[in-house]
């Protein structure tokens, strides 16, 4: 069995794959399983990840018919054999001691969750090999990993990926299929239910930014409201376990709110979830306010929501930066 299992979902990345299996294939840390998830590709992406399977028996590819990334992760959960787990993206990359950073931290701190720094690349970005230093690992409890991912400021974030995961964490967990949020709505809650979580400060997953297509673009503009509904499950459920996660799941919802209110539109559609983002928002904008871990952004946000409500629509939607 491999020590390490990483996912990867892929759809119609052909532009970018090969560097991300490149750069797993140089990795300095060799007993892990690739299971690539193509999830319906229509360009040439699974021939590209097809010649890695062929080439090196670590690599799986696994094809189904298009879902959507939470159900490419979890297909990749159902068959994964490591005693740990991770995500890369198909159009990221890792540095090659990615893995053995991770591992080694885990191992030597005996942590269910280890987190890593990220490095946002451009299209262009090509991996060059090098090995990025390695920083001093900073250990946190399950509560203070969980209460600091939903300040969405610092390490750990609630990204799934930069990650690497105890496997049995995900025992009966998946990710939630056709939303744009499925890491804040699964991340936050691992953290909680790990026995303690590292971080390190090193540079190790390179986060492609690249301009999603127009039909991308109104799929979040379509989906932007979900995230309101992942926002108030969390909340629930979150908020009993303490008086510092109560506030900071308190700024993720206040701050769901404010991101519904900025990037949907007004229509008849999104109007319950709009007057439900700004009923939130006025019950609990006091006393986030004075939370001083809460971002600039939303304190900013927060003091234009007092303005009449017409002047401070238009002024969020130019955008708080």
């Amino acid at each position: 069995m491999p020590a390490v299992s990483v996912i990867i979902p892929m759809y119609n990345t052909e532009a970018f794959i090969k560097d991300c299996l490149d750069s797993l294939v140089a990795q300095t840390f060799s007993d892990f399983e690739a299971i690539i998830i193509d999830d319906g590709s229509t360009d040439e992406s699974a021939r590209i990840a097809a010649s890695y399977a062929s080439a090196d028996a670590r690599f799986k590819l696994i094809g189904q018919p298009n879902k959507g990334p939470s159900e490419a992760r979890n297909t990749g959960l159902k068959i994964m054999r490591g005693d740990y787990v991770t995500f890369v993206d198909s159009d990221d990359c890792v540095a090659p001691n990615y893995l053995e950073t991770l591992f080694f931290i885990a191992q030597l701190h005996q942590v269910d969750v280890v987190c890593c720094s990220v490095q946002n690349i451009d299209a262009a970005y090509k991996i060059d090999g090098s090995t990025p230093n390695t920083a001093i690992s900073k250990m946190l409890t399950a509560e203070e990993a969980a209460r600091i991912s939903l300040y969405q400021d610092s390490l750990p974030d609630y990204s799934a990926w930069n990650k690497l995961y105890k496997a049995n964490l995900w025992n009966g967990k998946q990710f939630p299929a056709g939303t744009i949020y499925e890491d804040l709505a699964v991340i936050p809650g691992i953290l909680l239910e790990a026995n303690k979580v590292a971080t390190t400060k090193s540079k190790l997953y390179f986060y492609r930014k690249r301009s999603g297509s127009e039909l991308a673009t109104q799929i979040e503009r379509q989906k932007i409201v979900q995230i309101l509904d992942i926002a108030e499950n969390i909340f629930e459920k979150m908020k009993p376990v303490s008086k510092p996660l109560y506030k900071a799941v308190r700024s993720m919802l206040v701050s769901a709110g404010f991101s519904v209110l900025m990037r949907s539109s007004e229509s008849e559609e999104t109007a319950e979830f709009r007057n439900r983002a700004l009923a939130h928002i006025r019950k609990y904008r006091f006393s986030t306010f004075f939370d001083l871990k809460i971002r600039l952004r939303n304190r900013i946000a927060i003091m234009l929501s007092y303005l009449p409500r017409s002047l401070f629509l238009k002024l969020l939607k130019k955008g708080i930066k």
